[in-house]
């Protein structure tokens, strides 16, 4: 059997951010999509499109893009960041065969502004009517908060294919006790798959102590840590070996699934 996997960008990015993934798990036999998110695409106006997009049109955009696939085998999720936040929602619409979250932004009722990021969304906190305004790091920014586990001579290059971020979808995050509709909300009780989790010690976005609090949801979930890497863990110098530890993982849930569905004709 061939699975299906759908990675789930976050903040800034596009699809194309998961070139480095994609690479190392197709030619182990995994069928990749990596769909865009709505008005992410780097045009003229994208941050004027993107601006006061919600958490819950994104989520809705998947659910389309995903149904528009037909899969014949349930898929595997894999989400970075804000991605690794929308994931577990897809994953109550659309039972995936497992859940993969990398670095996962925080979900309503955690707290996920700390010292470390306030430094990365200081501008966009202080610009006034915030969650109103699409926002972008600077280059300087980025490099601190983003792509600190990453050697620098990379980092203008992969500063480069970042977009701006919708200022509501990043309000219904961080500023989760102000959002009375609870967009970011996870019904962690509706996902009942295998459920893996990457935290790292040096990120800056979404600290370990509060992807451990994501990940006290599932009581069903393997955690992996890395205490020497920062937030961008989908194309840094230990991608491979991630990966591979992932790909691992799957393999037994994989051949449950077909072993089940083998007894069942």
């Amino acid at each position: 059997m061939t699975f299906p996997v759908v990675l789930i960008h976050g903040m800034w990015c596009t699809g194309a951010n998961w070139q480095r993934v994609r690479e190392l798990i197709e030619p182990r036999g995994y069928r990749c999509f990596a769909p865009t998110l709505p008005a992410h695409m780097p045009v003229p106006d994208q941050p004027l499109q993107v601006a006061r997009i919600s958490l819950r049109e994104y989520v809705d955009a998947l659910y389309e893009e995903v149904m528009r696939q037909h899969y014949d085998l349930p898929p595997i999720l894999i989400g970075h960041s804000m991605g690794a936040l929308l994931a577990q929602q897809l994953a109550a619409r659309v039972p995936p065969l497992a859940l993969v979250l990398l670095t996962p932004a925080p979900p309503w009722g955690v707290n996920g502004l700390r010292g470390s990021n306030v430094v990365a969304f200081a501008p966009w906190l202080m610009s006034g009517r915030f969650w109103r305004n699409a926002y972008k790091p600077s280059l300087e920014r980025a490099s601190t908060s983003l792509f600190n586990g990453v050697p620098v001579d990379r980092h203008r290059t992969l500063y480069e294919t970042l977009v701006h971020e919708s200022g509501r979808a990043t309000a219904e995050i961080a500023l989760w006790w102000a959002d009375l509709a609870r967009a970011a909300a996870v019904h962690s009780d509706e996902v009942r798959c295998p459920v893996y989790v990457v935290s790292c010690g040096q990120d800056r976005l979404t600290p370990a102590a509060v992807v451990r609090a994501a990940v006290a949801r599932y009581p069903q979930a393997a955690h992996r840590y890395y205490p020497a890497r920062g937030h961008w863990v989908i194309d840094d110098e230990e991608t491979e070996e991630m990966m591979h530890a992932i790909c691992g993982w799957l393999r037994p849930i994989e051949q449950r699934y077909e072993n089940t569905q083998r007894r069942a004709v």
